[in-house]
């Protein structure tokens, strides 16, 4: 999740994410193979996420991707189900096991939502 998370940030989550609900850009920790994952929401409930030539897609239109600027691979489309969200990694390139590997996330794997960094002090705030 570099930059926007590195490696030895102290993170504030929201068990109760439910609430608010989630939006893109969140970014959220769920559940995958009995460890805890962190990505960033980009696809929501309902929606079809696509990657084109290296662009994210949504309804097949560009998707405003501020968290990365390179292309991301690899091509392909997923429909996310009603309750569920389609998550992916800030440093595409590096990022394992998001929703190009393992679909969309389904409602009950997301554990929290991150809201702030609290370590290292000269990177406290919102996330």
């Amino acid at each position: 999740m570099t930059p926007a998370i590195l490696p030895g940030d102290f993170l504030v989550a929201d068990r109760a994410w439910e609430r608010r609900g989630l939006a893109r850009g969140d970014i959220v920790v769920f559940g995958s193979d009995g460890r805890h994952m962190i990505k960033r929401v980009v696809g929501l409930p309902g929606e079809t996420v696509g990657i084109e030539g290296g662009v994210v897609m949504i309804g097949g239109r560009p998707a405003s991707d501020m968290w990365w600027h390179a292309a991301t691979r690899p091509d392909g489309e997923w429909d996310v189900p009603p309750d569920s969200w389609f998550v992916l990694g800030d440093n595409r390139a590096d990022s394992s096991a998001d929703s190009r590997t393992l679909g969309p996330i389904r409602h009950p794997s997301v554990h929290s939502r991150v809201v702030a960094r609290y370590w290292p002090w000269r990177r406290i705030g919102r996330v």
